[in-house]
């Protein structure tokens, strides 16, 4: 049963075909394990709550939405918060947790070894969106998973809980040389914004001073590479010469920016309600054809680019509120025992998708939604049941 809750975050970067049979594979042996009898565990957990109303309110949203098939899929991705559900009946042990973590770690390696394969023309398939070294990963969600194993290390580094000094190191070293050296910039922005915070959390004393000093020399020197002082260079280009009265926007971030102002142009048009689970891209549609924005031809705006904007546009205030009820809820179920593995390993996935959230739309992928449900489901409050006196047991 552990070993199928798992399996998805170690396919997730190699196949989401796989992570799928795999979802399908934990829902036939969870139904056989009987685990699905201690039903009433879901109770305790804050957020089983505003989940439970999110996925019932997003529902309800088919019935106003004008596009089933777009609403079928947010309703689909919204619905995988049962993930969370499943893993709060579960009997968890702390070598289940180290087994997740550990699966998670192996997906990432074997696809950035295949990655690097593939680029080097060693193996005969193409990276993904031919963007090298990213293998048969996203590269933006590949970028949120490496940032995800860093923040991990960096915590297991000092803890030793789940592989030494020794193996951690030359994990991280490989996992940023990647993350360094693809087009990521929401793992590469993500990773700065939350690395200084990892530290000043984690380390007390002065070392937070000296591994703080480490790490800005690091981005300092990464910054000295042509290559990636050009990309950074081309986002902060993007934001500054964006303007909404352009006739197209082709630009990563002048297309963001468009699809936010669409979705709170819908919001306040339909603040209760919103405009219907799935709505947003027909909407979109309607508006550049009233020109009240600008026209994308050939770009599919199915979110707003925000993961709370998009929410809000869908789905109006309500909405919008319980989405957030439901990550307060479940931040603070995590943050409150954050020196426990599991907690430490959800709240930093939890971070990336809070404010990975604000510029990417989160909420409705695959990938992300599975994710986060995922981690809401480990064991964040029981800390007895987590066999607390002997964290280091294989």
């Amino acid at each position: 049963m552990f070993t199928a809750y798992a399996l998805p975050l170690f396919c997730f970067p190699l196949s989401t075909a796989g992570a799928g049979i795999s979802l399908g594979l934990m829902l036939l042996i969870y139904a056989i394990s009987g685990h699905w009898r201690e039903w009433r565990c879901i109770g305790a957990r804050p957020w089983a709550l505003p989940l439970a109303l999110l996925i019932g309110w997003t529902l309800l949203g088919l019935f106003w939405t004008s596009n089933m098939f777009f609403g079928m899929k947010i309703a689909e991705a919204t619905s995988y918060g049962i993930f969370a559900f499943i893993g709060a009946t579960l009997p968890w042990k702390q070598r289940w947790i180290k087994l997740l973590i550990r699966l998670f770690l192996s997906g990432l390696l074997i696809n950035e070894f295949l990655a690097v394969m593939m680029t080097w023309k060693i193996l005969p398939w193409k990276n993904v969106d031919n963007i090298a070294y990213t293998g048969f990963c996203d590269h933006i969600f590949l970028s949120l998973v490496i940032a995800h194993a860093l923040l991990w290390l960096v915590w297991d580094f000092k803890q030793q809980w789940n592989f030494p000094r020794w193996a951690n190191l030359p994990i991280g070293v490989l996992l940023l040389m990647q993350i360094a050296i693809t087009p990521a910039r929401s793992g590469q922005l993500l990773l700065v914004i939350l690395l200084p915070a990892t530290i000043w959390i984690l380390y007390p004393g002065r070392w937070r001073y000296w591994v703080s000093m480490v790490f800005t020399v690091a981005v300092a020197g990464l910054f000295a590479i042509p290559s990636i002082r050009a990309h950074f260079m081309v986002g902060f280009h993007e934001l500054l010469s964006f303007n909404l009265n352009q006739a197209a926007i082709y630009s990563s971030w002048g297309i963001r920016l468009l699809a936010m102002i669409g979705g709170v142009m819908m919001f306040f048009a339909h603040p209760f309600f919103g405009v219907g689970t799935g709505d947003f891209y027909p909407v979109i549609l309607k508006m550049q054809a009233a020109h009240q924005i600008p026209a994308t031809p050939d770009f599919i705006m199915n979110t707003a680019a925000n993961s709370y904007i998009s929410e809000a546009a869908s789905l109006g205030i309500v909405g919008l509120g319980l989405f957030l009820w439901f990550l307060w809820s479940l931040g603070r179920e995590m943050w409150r025992s954050r020196d426990l593995p599991q907690n430490w390993f959800a709240l930093t996935y939890f971070s990336i998708y809070l404010i990975g959230g604000l510029f990417d739309g989160l909420s409705w992928g695959y990938a992300d939604a599975i994710t986060i449900a995922l981690m809401a489901g480990l064991p964040l409050h029981q800390r007895s049941v987590i066999e607390p006196a002997d964290l280091s047991a294989p």
